[in-house]
């Protein structure tokens, strides 16, 4: 399990009204009805073959973000729900101490649903609602740095026109590998950005996610 310290830069909009959204982690704090996005990771494999899950929920709010004038202040806020699966086919495969580089290549979608509420000072608030997966593929390269500490690399890139223009994510962790109760578990640390450029319907119909989310990463996990 990991928490995501977010924050937020793009252009966001609904039934053709945009805002421009800029938003550190402690404007978000003060801002949000909620202070973190929670994200978790499951993975399956059996020799070089696997699977995985890795989804994301945030609610985030953004006070005063303008309109296309650059003159009125909007208040943003939006709930999320992004879940990336796919298969991972192994490179290089460690040694029972894991202490060797590993490298996984992958292919799958990912899922984005967004409620969006958009609340202008001069015009009635406007929401919209939508969903959309996108193909993506990427590849995960974990660095041991001594007995403990590793390096672990996460990228890709997607979208390709089929629902969105184009999305990636990046993630770099440092772990800090231990034993619970005779368990493998991790301590992680890291930084962690996500983006889209995603624009569907026309005119009063037009909604925008065109947005890179970004921020610190902390978390726990446990091997069985």
């Amino acid at each position: 399990m990991l928490g995501w310290l977010l924050g937020v830069d793009g252009t966001v909009g609904a039934r053709g009204y945009t805002a421009a959204s800029h938003a550190t982690f402690l404007d978000i704090v003060d801002a949000a009805d909620s202070l973190f996005a929670f994200t978790g990771r499951l993975e399956l494999g059996k020799g070089r073959l696997g699977a995985y899950i890795d989804g994301t929920y945030d609610k985030v709010g953004v006070d005063g973000a303008t309109d296309p004038s650059g003159v009125a202040d909007v208040d943003v806020d939006f709930s999320q729900t992004t879940l990336d699966f796919g298969a991972m086919f192994r490179i290089l495969e460690p040694d029972d101490t894991l202490r060797d580089p590993t490298l996984d290549l992958y292919a799958g979608g990912r899922y984005m649903g967004v409620s969006l509420d958009l609340d202008p000072a001069n015009i009635p608030a406007i929401s919209g609602d939508r969903s959309w997966t996108d193909p993506i593929c990427g590849a995960k390269l974990g660095l041991p740095l001594t007995d403990r500490f590793r390096l672990a690399l996460n990228g890709d890139v997607g979208g390709f026109g089929a629902s969105s223009d184009f999305t990636w994510s990046a993630t770099a962790l440092v772990v800090y590998d231990f034993t619970v109760w005779s368990k493998p578990a991790s301590l992680m640390l890291g930084y962690r950005g996500i983006g889209w450029n995603h624009v569907e319907g026309t005119g009063g119909q037009r909604f925008t996610w065109d947005v890179i989310e970004h921020g610190v990463i902390v978390g726990f996990g446990l091997r069985f």
